[in-house]
């Protein structure tokens, strides 16, 4: 009997060491699929031309690379303002890490869709409660889409900085796709029965498609997206200052974000007033967002020639477009995957010492 078992742990050490490596591995597949799908091309200024202006304008290309940690700090904020309100303790590097990996994973999934789940999972991994990580990670989603679609949409239409009509109809209507299932959402809390049926009914057509095979199995993981949702607005409604948290960071978080083209075109000596800039890289941001490839990449510097073509003179437009997305993508992408090494490498550790 003592043999058997001891047959089954070494069993279970195997498989979670293999497990890991192989995560870590596709995780690597994927930023190096990224990285190989990314469009650098275009007509560049020669480098000894370009490091002269960073020379004189470097302190700009490091508040560029510095707003991911603004982002993060935020974000982190977030998350300790929601677990300490559940009066849990000694949470806040599990929440910077939740944050970090929460931002690598949305670069790495189509349409961004990786984030929270995984940050939910992560929560619950380090001895958080499956309820509550829902709350947790539900009343961020909540509240960040609905304080931003109306502030981008408005942004959008009263900002009278113009661009190509394709452009802006797809920025809107990416605006618009994100806050489908917010909606859905609302509509099973305030007609469960006409949220049920269109559930259905969606599901069901999938269904005839061929898309979705199990019929039940998707309708099952609706009901729980709904029961998910609920749990976090019964927790919002019992902590109303968390609300004016989450909506503040989402646009700190906003502004810090599409900031960063300014500061890079400031860096290269590009001179553009700074809400122009802004907006436009809004549209890139926003338009870039309905491609299915992970961070928009190809969409995503394909948008942002076509916008900012008619406003950079020369070829300094390739080193703008290159350093918006090192410090916009890339930077999130190198730190969130040398932290995921590391928590993958704390597990295979704790798995080789399993008795």
């Amino acid at each position: 009997m003592l043999e058997v078992e001891k047959l089954e742990k070494a069993k279970k050490k195997r498989k979670k060491i293999l497990t890991t490596v192989l995560f870590l591995l596709a995780n690597a597949l994927v930023v190096l699929i990224i990285i190989l799908m990314e469009d650098h091309s275009g007509k560049r200024e020669p480098w000894y031309i370009v490091k002269d202006y960073f020379s004189a304008n470097w302190y700009f290309i490091v508040a560029a690379f510095l707003m991911f940690f603004v982002t993060i700090i935020g974000d982190s904020a977030v998350f300790f303002t929601l677990t300490k309100r559940m009066e849990m303790k000694n949470y806040l590097a599990p929440c910077i890490k939740v944050s970090i990996l929460g931002r690598y994973y949305d670069k790495v999934t189509p349409w961004a869709t990786g984030g929270e789940p995984f940050q939910l999972a992560y929560l619950i991994k380090n001895n958080m409660k499956a309820t509550d990580a829902c709350a947790v990670t539900m009343s961020r989603h909540i509240i960040r889409f609905f304080v931003m679609a109306p502030v981008v949409i408005t942004i959008l239409l009263a900002s009278r900085v113009t661009t190509d009509i394709w452009i802006i109809i797809i920025a809107i209507l990416g605006v618009l796709g994100g806050l489908i299932v917010p909606t859905f959402m609302l509509i099973c809390v305030w007609k469960p029965k006409l949220g049920h049926a269109i559930a259905k009914g969606v599901i069901s057509l999938l269904y005839k498609l061929k898309i979705v095979k199990d019929y039940d199995k998707h309708l099952q993981k609706v009901k729980a997206g709904v029961d998910n949702f609920l749990s976090g607005l019964e927790y919002l409604s019992a902590n109303k200052k968390v609300i004016i948290v989450i909506g503040l960071v989402a646009l700190i978080e906003f502004f810090a974000n599409n900031s960063i083209p300014f500061l890079v075109m400031k860096g290269l000596g590009i001179q553009l007033d700074y809400w122009t800039v802004f907006v436009l890289c809004v549209f890139v941001s926003y338009a870039s967002s309905i491609a299915p490839t992970p961070g928009g990449a190809g969409l995503a510097e394909l948008s942002f020639y076509a916008i900012f073509a008619k406003y950079i003179e020369g070829d300094l437009l390739f080193w703008a477009v290159l350093f918006w997305r090192l410090a916009i993508y890339y930077m999130p992408i190198f730190i969130g995957f040398t932290l995921q090494l590391f928590e993958g490498g704390k597990e295979i550790i704790k798995a080789k010492k399993m008795q």
